[in-house]
């Protein structure tokens, strides 16, 4: 009896997906563990800011402008009377939340440039989205999203797609590179030999072949949007005032450094947290 299409496909694919024992692999190791609750505890309290913080994010007052950490302010106030810790929880919303979208935009845009590179190989179309992409790498990131963000105008959503823009490439060449084995693999062979369309074999045959490393490399790469998008901050490019971003509460109270120290360790040790939390997880994503 003759196979269907998608019978002579589903027996020519390789297996994929991660198994159920690199899963428990993932979960044996304790900085794993580590870096997931952290990432759990971010994302509650940037969804839950308003029902966690115990101040509002621009409640100021000014008779305790500069005051110590205390019971009333555990991690002291601003140089307005704003507390540091309630500012914190606010921007953890827009700092994760724009690096969340950042490395996503960069994801899906830098995916769909490589897979159609990949499965263009050799052609025109592939020589010029390769060496747009190359001249892309060679500029400095930091360098980069500060000219595109300069062009964009100041605003969070501009940051966003300035840092978009920096990681797209990244992900281009990861996908390209996969793309470039997989669509000589049986399977695609199959679907080619069965009718399919070129759209129907990158988007339903080779795309979900080759995503994965895209996403182990999307969960590495927000470690480096968040970094990012505090730079941009810092340097006022990104979110402006008086919304709490970390990147420019360091900035704006950078002159403060000696006479209160928490208003730049506090923020600094959010950024950082997050980072380390990303960064673990997705190592240990890469090592499945």
């Amino acid at each position: 009896m003759a196979l269907s299409m998608e019978e002579q496909i589903a027996d020519a694919r390789p297996e994929t997906g991660i198994r159920s024992r690199q899963v428990r692999r993932f979960f044996r190791r304790p900085g794993n563990i580590v870096g997931l609750a952290l990432i759990v505890v971010i994302a509650v309290v940037g969804v839950g800011a308003h029902w966690i913080a115990p101040y509002g994010a621009n409640a100021t007052n000014f008779s305790d402008a500069l005051a110590h950490p205390s019971m009333a302010h555990l991690l002291g106030t601003d140089s307005l009377g704003r507390d540091v810790l309630s500012r914190i929880i606010y921007g953890t919303d827009s700092s994760i939340l724009a690096s969340l979208g950042a490395v996503l935009m960069a994801l899906i845009a830098g995916s769909v440039i490589g897979l159609v590179a990949g499965y263009a190989k050799g052609t025109v179309l592939d020589e010029v989205l390769m060496r747009i992409i190359d001249a892309v790498l060679v500029l400095p990131p930091l360098v980069l999203a500060m000219a595109l963000a300069f062009i964009f105008g100041q605003g969070l959503l501009n940051a966003i797609i300035a840092i978009a823009v920096v990681f797209s490439p990244q992900f281009a060449r990861v996908v390209r590179s996969k793309v470039l084995t997989v669509r000589e693999l049986p399977f695609i062979e199959a679907a080619r030999g069965a009718g399919a369309g070129h759209a129907r074999i990158m988007l339903r045959h080779i795309l979900p072949s080759v995503i994965q490393p895209a996403l182990v490399l999307a969960t590495l790469s927000i470690g480096n949007a968040i970094i990012l998008e505090a730079s941009l901050a810092y340097l006022g490019l990104g979110l402006q005032p008086p919304n709490p971003s970390w990147g420019f509460m360091v900035s704006s109270d950078v002159n403060y450094l000696s006479q209160a120290p928490w208003l730049i360790f506090a923020p600094s040790v959010a950024i950082a947290l997050s980072v380390f939390a990303v960064t673990v997880v997705g190592q240990g994503l890469q090592e499945l």
